[in-house]
């Protein structure tokens, strides 16, 4: 007897859960920024300098996107997002990791990782 396995991308629950988890980025980043702005200001230091870098994060990353998309019709632009995606998870692990640690991160303001 044969096994047939379908590999998982070409499954519709893999689609699906796509779907979702972009839906979910649009509804929560903006959702998050909202929240740090609110928060910021009665925050201390540790959590202020995350919060800073984390604003930063969601409309540089945001400004990446539009000049992705723009550039999309020259094919660049795929690319481009592809790039931003990496960049914004990088940024997004990189303040879990320091605030688990209990360190500031030293210039919020970057547009580096």
């Amino acid at each position: 007897m044969t096994n047939i396995t379908i590999p998982a991308s070409d499954t519709e629950e893999t689609k699906t859960l796509g779907y979702i988890a972009g839906v979910l980025m649009l509804v929560c980043a903006p959702a998050g920024v909202i929240l740090s702005y609110l928060d910021r200001g009665k925050a201390s230091p540790l959590l202020a300098a995350h919060y800073s870098y984390l604003i930063g994060t969601f409309w540089k990353g945001l400004l990446f996107l539009v000049i992705s998309f723009v550039l999309t019709f020259i094919v660049i632009g795929i690319f481009a997002s592809f790039a931003t995606s990496i960049w914004y998870l990088i940024r997004c692990i990189k303040s879990l990791v320091y605030l688990h640690r209990g360190d500031v991160i030293a210039k919020p303001s970057t547009w580096l990782i």
